[in-house]
């Protein structure tokens, strides 16, 4: 089995699938979201700035800092290990 067949096996099996550089493995039923005044604060999240890096760290709003408010567009939840 290719390299190729094994991540199109793959996507059937999870329903997963390769970006358009088949480099990156997505999900279509995960999404980023935006933050807002309901994203959690000071608890471990995966990130997402302005440059389109993601990170897994604690979002801190800081009132009054827009720098480093707005730095941060997006979050997601970590994922889980099934029981």
């Amino acid at each position: 089995m290719t390299e190729d067949e094994a991540f199109e096996d793959l996507e059937r099996q999870i329903k997963y699938k390769l970006d358009s550089t088949r480099s990156t493995v997505v999900a279509d039923d995960y999404y980023w979201i935006p933050i807002d005044e309901d994203t959690p604060t000071n608890m471990k999240v995966l990130l997402l700035g302005r440059s389109g890096v993601a990170t897994m760290g604690h979002y801190e709003h800081k009132p009054g800092d827009i720098k480093a408010t707005q730095f941060w567009q997006f979050w997601a939840p970590l994922p889980r290990k099934r029981p």
